[in-house]
């Protein structure tokens, strides 16, 4: 049994991380310019090249070429060279930024460190991160159906099994999803009562975390299943059926306070399916 659990939690949670340090993408925007942004690795703008503007996360910006507008870097820094030309806003969020003599900037420089407020909400207010925001909302989205797609394709009969025990009685999981949910933190603060527990903690929540995702894809697919099935496409593949539930549930969360609520339903479902199944093992 302990086998049987184990193998899907390390692969997801491989995807879940090999999805956010590999998602390295250039989205082709407004014509022939570009915006650059990558997660998980630095980025260099190299002299001759010419983009609108540059997002990193999780790593450092060197521009030696022209960018039209942004330069954001979270966490890492930005490395203005002499040949470098940006045209907006140049920001470092928990690193520097470092400038050249020679190098052109049109807008404001800001680091912000943790002591940083105060350029943090001018910045903020200036609305310079709401593109970037709204990118990387995208991106995310567009990353969980990609591992959705994979775990289907991986754990066919596991997620199959959880989405057939959340149809078969949907509030008794719904039911025990949220008590898993209540007991997520006190579990954790008995675990830091003693050194062997302490060491415990990081299980516990790679497991709750793994049960989440794998119960919130399996919630999608009967969601997707019963939207088909409402528009008479029956015999559909578990691959279709997943992504549509997924990409529903995804416009349902974006309605204020309502959809939130929907989404965590999914959730807490979706994680009382997996404890009963054992992460689809049995059914």
């Amino acid at each position: 049994m302990l086998k049987k659990i184990v193998g899907p939690l390390l692969v997801i949670f491989v995807l879940v991380f090999s999805a956010a340090s590999c998602l390295a993408v250039v989205i082709g925007l407004e014509g022939s310019k570009q915006s650059v942004i990558k997660v998980g690795e630095s980025v260099t703008i190299p002299l001759g090249a010419d983009v609108r503007s540059v997002v990193a996360v999780g790593g450092s910006i060197t521009v030696l070429g022209q960018v039209r507008e942004d330069v954001v870097a979270v966490g890492g820094s930005v490395f203005l060279k002499e040949s470098a030309s940006v045209g907006g806003d140049t920001v470092s969020i928990g690193g520097k930024v470092i400038k050249e003599v020679g190098a052109a900037t049109g807008g404001d420089i800001t680091e912000i460190s943790a002591g940083g407020f105060s350029p943090a909400i001018a910045y903020f207010a200036k609305g310079g991160l709401l593109k970037g925001l709204a990118v990387f909302s995208l991106l995310t989205f567009i990353s969980f159906v990609i591992m959705a797609v994979i775990l289907v394709a991986l754990f066919t009969p596991q997620l199959g099994a959880v989405s057939g025990a959340l149809e078969r009685d949907f509030l008794r999981n719904f039911l025990i999803g949220l008590l898993i949910t209540i007991i997520f933190v006190p579990v954790i603060v008995v675990l830091a009562v003693s050194l062997v527990g302490v060491v415990l903690i990081p299980v516990w929540v790679i497991v709750i975390s793994a049960a989440c995702i794998f119960g919130y894809i399996a919630a999608g697919h009967l969601l997707g299943k019963k939207a088909l099935q409402a528009f008479r496409r029956t015999n559909q593949s578990m691959m279709a059926e997943t992504v549509t539930g997924i990409v529903l549930l995804s416009i349902v969360g974006l309605v204020p306070v309502g959809g939130f609520i929907i989404k965590m339903i999914a959730v807490f479902c979706g994680l009382g399916g997996v404890y009963q199944t054992r992460f689809g093992t049995r059914s």
